[in-house]
């Protein structure tokens, strides 16, 4: 116990007299989880192009598109321990690496196969970014900053969202895609030799505290099936899950794929203003999340955010389908609304550790994110597929505002399932008792 007291002096120390060293180290993986978050979305400003140059079908470029999340949602159940055991500067360092490569081979691609690889190893490589960054922020600052960091993180992630949806629209009309995802090659390497050269080792007053924690009476501390198996017989936590991974399809299935399309097909919104009107969605959650969850702990209560957020949800997406061109503002209002929407994902995390055993919550966290980044795939696919659907699986085809209507009806329809099953999440029992 006294190494322990010594150790966290000694962490408090070694802040009070690097705060430049420590904002330098959380500073360089945040910018890679900015760079993520744009690879993320990119592909809603050249899903038109790609299903033109490869005459496939919608179907087809909403599955490949998906393979992102596919890679990210597993990979999320790793990475912790991945960052355990080596730290975060060389498995950072290879995940932007394998970001790149990514980025290659969808630049190179001739074929859904290689369109979809090149999506599989950037969502692989992108997992480890919001992780990463949030444990090298809890190694160099004090804990009563973290909350602080992770929400300078969140906005990080959102900038590069929006930077994303509206200047890469420029980019590709006076170049090509192909040049783009170029470009974002080699700021993936970029990325990926300033975190090996910039972001520190673990120190040893770090891994003293650890190994102290470790040898601290918990001889039979559970093993990772245990923690698997707490987590997916949680009735709440599976509730949770599954209500957390409806409202994030308006980020995975319209703002990060299917939006751009819908707005300058259905709205007759520009292709040179679409995507900064998309990213509405992008500083709704911005602003929204950290609100809510400032005002989440403030309360002490969780479970009525998601009621009144999926309540919201249903009108803000039903009024984005039924409003017609011209009604720029209502639009706007729909796509921020949307976004705070969402912000209550900022929620689930905690809800989820809190849901479960001090042993299990780092498992539970992972589980919610991947069930989150599994939906955002299966949803890019299944508007795909709806749209075919409506064409009668022409490839290539020009899909009508009515086709878009339809397809994305999967949106209110996902919020209102997320709002009934609302109804049975609970709030966690107090700290001490989930213990």
């Amino acid at each position: 116990m006294a190494g322990l007291t010594h150790s966290k002096q000694h962490l408090h120390l070694n802040y009070a007299e690097g705060a430049t060293r420590a904002w330098i180290a959380w500073s360089i993986p945040a910018l890679f989880f900015l760079y993520e978050f744009m690879i993320r979305v990119m592909p809603a400003v050249i899903e038109g192009p790609l299903q033109q140059e490869l005459g496939v079908s919608a179907g087809d470029i909403g599955l490949s598109m998906s393979f992102y999340y596919y890679a990210y949602g597993p990979m999320q159940l790793v990475v912790g321990v991945l960052l355990d055991r080596f730290g975060a500067r060389i498995p950072l360092t290879i995940a932007a690496i394998v970001c790149a490569i990514g980025a290659i081979f969808f630049a190179m691609a001739s074929s859904l196969f290689g369109l979809g690889a090149g999506r599989f190893l950037m969502g692989f490589g992108s997992a480890f970014a919001y992780v990463g960054t949030v444990y090298v922020a809890t190694i160099w600052f004090p804990g009563r900053r973290i909350a602080l960091i992770s929400g300078l993180t969140v906005t990080l992630g959102m900038l590069g969202a929006i930077m994303a949806e509206s200047t890469l629209q420029f980019l590709v009309d006076r170049t090509s895609w192909q040049s783009v995802m170029v470009g974002f090659a080699a700021l993936g390497l970029v990325l990926a030799a300033m975190q090996f050269l910039l972001v520190p080792r673990r120190p040893d007053w770090f891994m003293e505290h650890v190994h102290a924690s470790n040898t601290a009476g918990n001889t039979n501390y559970p093993g990772v099936l245990a923690c698997i198996r707490q987590v997916i017989t949680n009735r709440q936590t599976l509730l949770l899950s599954l209500i957390t991974g409806l409202v994030y399809l308006p980020i995975g299935a319209f703002a990060a794929l299917w939006g751009f399309q819908y707005l300058t097909t259905v709205l007759h919104v520009s292709k040179s203003d679409a995507g900064g009107v998309v990213s509405f969605i992008f500083v709704g959650l911005a602003v929204g999340g950290p609100c809510l969850g400032w005002l989440s702990d403030h309360l002490g209560r969780r479970a009525v955010f998601f009621r009144l957020l999926t309540g919201l949800g249903v009108l803000a997406t039903c009024g984005l389908l039924l409003i017609g061109p011209g009604y720029g503002p209502i639009l706007m209002i729909s796509l921020l609304c949307l976004g705070l929407v969402v912000g209550v994902l900022v929620l689930a995390f905690p809800m989820a550790m809190e849901q479960n055993p001090c042993y299990a919550r780092g498992t539970a966290l992972t589980f919610v994110n991947l069930t989150q980044m599994l939906f955002a795939g299966l949803g890019q696919w299944s508007v795909g597929l709806l749209l075919d659907l409506e064409e009668g699986g022409v490839k290539n085809a020009t899909h009508s505002p009515s086709d878009f209507r339809t397809a994305l009806l999967l949106l209110p329809a996902g919020m209102l399932v997320a709002f009934i099953l609302s109804f049975f999440l609970r709030d966690p029992r107090p700290p001490h008792a989930a213990d």
